[in-house]
């Protein structure tokens, strides 16, 4: 009986999460306001680099690690910040909260968009990072951008919840979001400079390797944006 009622709660919950990230990738993709936009910022950010440093051959991939994830936090930034923007002017996310579905569904069904609008992002960076800065992709690159992106997904979701309240949330939003998410830049960096020089990550000790390191962040961010989540979306 225990058993059957824990089960039922735990579809109820996926079924809101389904329906909220549906509802806002829907929304987004009838818009067409947020992905264009992106897609811009990420070829702009890309031509510039390339001009600024003066890339070749030799110095693209080099200084590829760090550009990426320059244009990935920024692209985040960005994505993070509409999350819960279009709910708060239009007053529809109190309705939200005034309906069964909980809290914290709402939220994983917001991040879980958002972190599928940054993750559609990642799907044009880095084939441009090859065409223009020659930058060797391989699959564990692509494996570290997406373990990051469920930590920055979850951190920026939460803090983006927090800054709609205020009135300068546009401001609020990177002074909270921007030094919690140092840990995914610093080890993701080394993550994906070590995977385009060719070497291979589980040849590294268990203890320091970076998708390892990368997980574990992972799990606690989401442990606690899961259990702030109630009370950041209460206020």
């Amino acid at each position: 009986m225990v058993a059957a009622r824990r089960e039922d709660i735990a579809v109820r919950f996926l079924n809101v999460v389904y329906a909220v990230a549906r509802k806002d990738l829907r929304a987004e993709l009838r818009g067409r306001e947020l992905l264009p936009a992106l897609a811009q910022f990420v070829v702009l950010a890309l031509v510039i680099a390339n001009f600024a440093f003066d890339l070749d051959l030799v110095s693209g991939p080099r200084l590829s690690p760090g550009i990426l994830w320059l244009v990935l936090v920024f692209a985040g930034l960005v994505v993070f910040g509409r999350a819960f923007a279009a709910e708060k002017e239009s007053g529809s996310l109190e309705a939200m909260l005034l309906t069964p579905a909980g809290p914290a569904a709402i939220f994983a069904g917001k991040a879980l968009a958002a972190a599928a609008l940054l993750v559609a992002c990642e799907a044009l960076l880095l084939p441009a990072m090859a065409v223009f800065l020659g930058s060797p992709i391989s699959a564990a690159v692509v494996v570290t951008v997406l373990v990051a992106t469920a930590g920055m997904a979850s951190l920026g979701s939460l803090f983006a919840a927090l800054a709609a309240q205020t009135r300068a949330r546009e401001l609020l939003l990177p002074v909270l979001a921007l030094p919690i998410w140092v840990p995914f830049v610093i080890v993701g960096g080394k993550a994906v400079q070590v995977a385009m020089s060719g070497q291979s990550l589980t040849a590294l000790p268990l203890s320091s390797q970076p998708l390892v390191v990368m997980a574990d962040f992972d799990i606690l961010f989401l442990v606690v944006a899961s259990l702030a989540a109630r009370f950041v979306l209460d206020d």
